[in-house]
């Protein structure tokens, strides 16, 4: 089987799609990045969130606050909140909200990666949001404030942009709190 034209194909469709979303994902990726920063100086809880294969988004998201992407530097403090082997979506949405219940406060902020949730997955995690009082930025799917709804209806497109915004953001938020890199 010649896997070249799947290949390719998956890779013109990301890259149109990733083009076609710049200008949306700069202006929500700065807000994304500002807020957080302003929670990590502030001593409030940064979390990553994502479930099944949105997982991997956050799990990226954390990894590269704590290890740094662009010079040597502290590690910043990030809870990730990611699983990717829970059985069921109820399960992981539950362990989730059990989560941010007994971490979450007031002036927390949330990064989370909803690319694959449903709109009841989304609710259930708004809400507790709300309850706690955590600052929600949606990435994929949305629910109120901060979020960057994707077009495209393939859930393989929103989830490789999820990845994409993944690394831009540990870079903005890197940058916002350590300073620009200096060549």
């Amino acid at each position: 089987m010649d896997v070249y034209p799947l290949i390719a194909s998956f890779f013109h469709r990301h890259i149109e799609s990733t083009s076609l979303a710049v200008d949306d994902v700069a202006e929500m990726a700065g807000m994304a990045a500002d807020i957080a920063s302003n929670a990590i100086l502030s001593e409030k809880k940064l979390f990553s969130i994502g479930l099944g294969a949105d997982a991997a988004s956050a799990i990226m998201l954390a990894s590269l606050l704590q290890n740094g992407i662009l010079r040597e530097r502290p590690s910043l403090p990030v809870l990730e909140l990611a699983e990717h082997r829970i059985d069921s979506a109820q399960t992981g949405i539950n362990w989730v909200s059990q989560q941010l219940q007994a971490l979450g406060q007031s002036g927390d902020v949330g990064i989370i990666f909803a690319a694959n949730l449903s709109e009841s997955e989304i609710e259930r995690i708004q809400m507790i949001t709300e309850q706690r009082q955590i600052i929600p930025v949606w990435f994929g799917k949305g629910g109120r404030g901060l979020s960057l709804i994707s077009v495209d209806d393939s859930v393989e497109s929103r989830l490789t942009l999820n990845h994409a915004i993944a690394i831009c953001l540990a870079r903005l938020i890197e940058t916002n709190t350590f300073g620009p890199v200096e060549d």
